[in-house]
């Protein structure tokens, strides 16, 4: 929970009713020319044109003002509100992946250089590191990163980059494929993002490492990071679980948090962090729906698993969020649904703060029909 989960109104900078500019100029025009001003006159028409113009103007004004809030700005002005607090927008990463070289072995040690490309159609992935090949070797793995920056590098499954793009001088390589699935790869921090770390960056203002400190810091590692736990089982003792759009965290994305929180300029001295895996609970939501007999079928079962489906969304980007029955009933009970059974999960499960609700399948089904 943020500051931002409090349910404030829309402020109103200014007056934006367009039938009360209208009537203002209807007013200011009778008051100036002392005579009526009725719908059919040509000067009516120009009246219109210029209360909607001015209406725009006032939309314009209203929004501008939004923009200077946090909780209502988008970029770029979010970025800039972010540059008072030292806050800037995370840049987007690369795809990584680790390339497998098999090689003629050689009598001498040999290096295979830093940017050495290899493809899957047009996308080039380049090794990251000058990599010493040691004499009669004929395998050896290096770390490759795309040559693109964004997502586009991510999803290649093993062995679907494999083709050498450029000739190493020296080293008789026989053939190249990644083996691990690339991934890692990110666009551009989002506004959501940007606009949470904004509202949780006072908290890296003091050295004491709270919560909210830590938080911060684990979520500025990585754009990937939507929910982050922290939990200390002893003292001196910092434990890190960050949650990925994608779920439970790469080894990549740890090691980044870790850089990130165990920096000596944001750590307290006495404290020792460690990036841990969130505990992943799963489970899965097995109901049976009884609708009314009036009901159509298809449009109920539809509804029902849009509903859930939105419902398992936006719950499992969160940590220790518990998995309650009865709200996943009140989720499924809507249009034409007349009793929900519900069969899993078989009880509430609470979770610990650094647990995730990850739902593993969804299977919803009509059982029978009512007449109410």
């Amino acid at each position: 929970m943020t500051i931002l989960d409090r349910n404030l109104p829309e402020p109103s900078f200014i007056d934006r009713d367009p039938d009360a500019v209208v009537l203002e100029l209807i007013t200011q025009f009778q008051s100036l020319t002392g005579r009526a001003l009725y719908p059919a006159q040509v000067e009516r028409i120009l009246v219109d044109v210029i209360a909607y113009r001015e209406s725009l103007l006032r939309e314009g004004i209203q929004d501008a003002a939004k923009l200077n809030l946090v909780r209502f700005s988008r970029a770029p002005m979010l970025d800039y509100i972010g540059e008072n607090i030292g806050v800037t927008r995370l840049l987007p990463r690369a795809a990584n992946t680790l390339l497998r070289f098999n090689l003629n072995a050689a009598i001498t040690p040999l290096v295979l250089p830093i940017g050495t490309a290899v493809a899957s159609g047009n996308v080039v992935f380049l090794t990251t590191e000058n990599t010493t090949i040691p004499a009669n070797i004929s395998t050896i793995d290096v770390p490759a990163a795309c040559s693109v920056v964004g997502i586009i590098g991510n999803g290649f499954a093993i062995g679907q980059i494999n083709n050498l793009v450029n000739v190493v001088a020296g080293i008789d390589i026989v053939s190249v494929n990644n083996i691990t699935q690339s991934a890692d790869g990110i666009e551009y921090e989002d506004d959501e993002q940007l606009r949470e770390r904004i509202v949780l960056a006072p908290e890296s203002f003091t050295n004491a490492g709270s919560i909210g400190a830590y938080k911060f810091h684990a979520r500025s590692a990585n754009q990937n990071i939507i929910d982050v736990a922290i939990h200390s089982p002893i003292g001196g003792q910092v434990d890190i679980y960050p949650l990925t759009k994608t779920g439970l965290p790469s080894t990549i994305i740890k090691d980044q948090v870790l850089e990130k929180c165990a920096a000596e300029t944001v750590r307290p001295l006495c404290d020792t962090v460690f990036v841990k895996d969130p505990i992943n609970q799963t489970f899965t939501i097995d109901a049976q729906l009884t609708i009314y007999d009036t009901a159509d079928a298809a449009i109920a079962l539809n509804a029902a698993n849009i509903a859930i489906n939105n419902f398992v969304a936006t719950s499992n980007v969160t940590l220790g969020k518990d998995i309650v029955r009865t709200q996943i009933i009140d989720v499924l009970h809507g249009y034409g649904v007349y009793k929900v059974d519900l069969i899993s999960p078989a009880a509430d499960i609470q979770l610990d703060v650094m647990a995730w609700a990850n739902c593993t399948n969804i299977n919803i089904t009509i059982a029978g029909v009512a007449n109410g």
